[in-house]
């Protein structure tokens, strides 16, 4: 009876040592990254203003992404990018494609469906040379079909942000983050990315004091 005993508890603590060892075997997740502190960072941020030509006459009052501030035109996440920096006491760059977008909306929405089927990845106007002395990145852009707009994803190829924090702050028309953050961890898993906050598209001009506060706090 003893002898049976002994066995079942060998094979139970077999069993129990596999499992564990099976739960290390996925290795450290981005969700085990340590935040660094905010020293020196930058705000970068995708726009359709700035990627798309518009007309002068270009109506931004029927449009939820598009602002005039001071008489000059502003896409949602300009704004909150502009927000962030002035907070952190940052520089800005913009993620802008070689191609233009179109300045109809729904033109856009079919030709960003279609570069998402191709997994497309335009290349880059500019580049951005001091990123690597960052700490920080904080990350604007809008929810494209439930995910990064391509140019993003062109400037996370582009870009090792490894060890860096990354808040993701995004605008949508209703479905929120969708799996963007997920993905960002996928493309940059030994970055520490943050999700920060999720602005519905018209409601952005009203938000500019929850978005300066959250970066406030941040900064500590």
């Amino acid at each position: 009876m003893n002898r049976i005993k002994k066995v079942l508890f060998t094979a139970i603590t077999l069993s129990a040592l596999m499992l564990s060892a099976c739960g290390d075997t996925s290795g450290s997740s981005s969700n085990d990254v340590k935040a660094a502190p905010v020293n020196k960072s930058a705000a970068v941020y995708f726009s359709r203003v700035g990627n798309t030509d518009f007309p002068g006459d270009i109506d931004a009052v029927s449009s939820a992404s598009l602002n005039y501030v001071n008489g000059e035109l502003k896409g949602n996440a300009q704004l909150m990018a502009e927000w962030i920096a002035d907070e952190a006491g940052c520089d800005v760059f913009e993620i802008v494609s070689e191609e233009s977008y179109p300045a109809d909306y729904n033109e856009t929405v079919d030709l960003a469906k279609k570069e998402q089927g191709e997994n497309k990845r335009p290349k880059l106007k500019q580049a951005f040379d001091n990123i690597s002395d960052c700490d920080t990145v904080w990350l604007v852009f809008p929810n494209w079909w439930a995910d990064l707009p391509m140019p993003v994803y062109s400037f996370f190829e582009e870009y090792d942000l490894s060890g860096k924090n990354i808040y993701v702050f995004i605008t949508h028309e209703g479905s929120g983050y969708s799996s963007t953050i997920e993905t960002i961890k996928e493309l940059e898993p030994d970055a520490n990315v943050v999700e920060a906050l999720s602005v519905k598209g018209g409601s952005v001009p009203g938000e500019e004091s929850s978005i300066r506060d959250y970066v406030k706090k941040q900064l500590g």
